[in-house]
């Protein structure tokens, strides 16, 4: 049975070319490599190299199976990456979730980019618009906008203060005007939510300031709402936030008494020193202060 150990000895002298080279690469001995290399061709009974003037020059086997001893070098290369990983404690599976539309405008950068740093972490992402209860344990991670939390065992960090304001996209202001002012919303399309989201500022900004007259549609959902938006089917009011993530769409005006909501990315006090929870969040944390989620859903 050969030494494992052997192949990194076999490889660094198919590259290197001669043993010299090899045991500075590999900062040994230049007779330790050669004798690394002997022992190798010994107990696997196949001449791995000729022996000439120039250096060592891999055999027809010597040269067959490299590929296969650089394919034990990466396995174990991802052995070492994973037991690392182990040790730091990041492994295992989080789960996060989000709004649909959070994720399609903000995260879909952001979690590709976070399976490339932690590949030895498995995400469940669940999208849903119902605040899901981490104390139960429906989720681990939870991206959240409007008021900040209040629940005792929730802790998290606060991505930003939030400041909705009048959209509409560039067709439709080439089209119809873009509207200045509070009074200019009572000549255009308007869509909104159902009042079903009374805890949502925008939504009493609304009723003081859009005639029912000027309302075309109500939706249930942001998502529905900035779908629409993005659509060019009229005007309305949307988180600047996620807004920025589609540079297709003309920010019109900026209530003058602002209507604000909070940005938080939370989870459960006892997952709070969890290693892979804390990966989780400082890297969206990171992602979102940063703005790299801006232009994300228009391709930016």
């Amino acid at each position: 049975m050969f030494d494992w150990n052997d192949l990194k000895y076999f490889l660094a002298v198919a590259r290197d070319g001669t043993t010299l080279r090899a045991a500075k690469t590999l900062k040994v001995s230049q007779s330790t490599a050669a004798r690394r290399i002997a022992a190798l061709e010994k107990a696997i009974g196949v001449k791995l190299f000729d022996k000439r003037q120039s250096g060592y020059v891999p055999t027809e086997a010597g040269f067959a199976l490299i590929k296969t001893a650089e394919e034990v070098e990466t396995a174990a290369s991802v052995f070492r990456a994973a037991a690392s990983a182990h040790k730091r404690g990041l492994t295992g599976t989080i789960r996060f979730t989000c709004s649909e539309v959070a994720v399609s405008a903000l995260f879909m950068g952001a979690l590709r980019e976070f399976r490339d740093a932690y590949p030895s972490l498995r995400l469940e992402l669940i999208t849903t618009d119902r605040r899901l209860d981490l104390a139960a344990g429906e989720a681990d991670v939870a991206f959240r906008a409007g008021t900040p939390p209040t629940e005792p065992e929730l802790v998290g960090r606060r991505i930003a203060v939030d400041t909705w304001s009048v959209y509409c996209t560039r067709s439709y202001a080439e089209k119809h005007g873009a509207p200045k002012t509070p009074e200019d919303l009572a000549h255009h399309a308007f869509f909104t939510l159902h009042d079903e989201f009374p805890r949502l500022p925008m939504i009493e900004w609304i009723a003081r300031h859009v005639p029912e007259s000027a309302i075309v549609m109500r939706q249930n959902t942001i998502g529905g709402l900035f779908g629409s938006l993005r659509s060019g089917l009229g005007v309305t009011v949307m988180s600047d936030f996620l807004a920025s993530s589609d540079t297709n769409l003309v920010r019109c005006f900026t209530p003058e008494v602002a209507v604000h909501s909070e940005i938080w990315l939370i989870t459960h006090e006892r997952l709070r020193t969890a290693p892979r929870v804390r990966a989780l969040m400082d890297f969206l944390a990171d992602y979102l202060v940063k703005g790299r989620h801006i232009g994300a859903a228009a391709g930016g």
